[in-house]
């Protein structure tokens, strides 16, 4: 299923929310057990990962798993 949505708007509730659930979501599976970095006290990642974020969805990405899931793979996991 692909969440593709040429005008998208950023401000939009359901966007924010998406982005929102996305970004707690990263957190969530980075304090797993043998997690291998600090989500919390990584502020360039998580800088990174907002930006990254941002990005898809400004691409239309507007479904929370598509979003963590690109957003994972395309930022180096220290």
């Amino acid at each position: 299923m692909c969440s593709k949505n040429p005008q998208l708007d950023l401000h939009d509730p359901k966007t924010l929310e998406a982005l929102e659930q996305a970004f707690d979501a990263t957190q969530v599976s980075q304090q797993a057990p043998g997690s291998f970095f600090d989500l919390e006290s990584d502020s360039d990642f998580r800088n990174a990962l907002s930006l990254k974020l941002t990005a898809l969805a400004e691409d239309g990405v507007t479904d929370p798993v598509e979003l963590l899931e690109r957003a994972l793979e395309s930022l180096p996991l220290r």
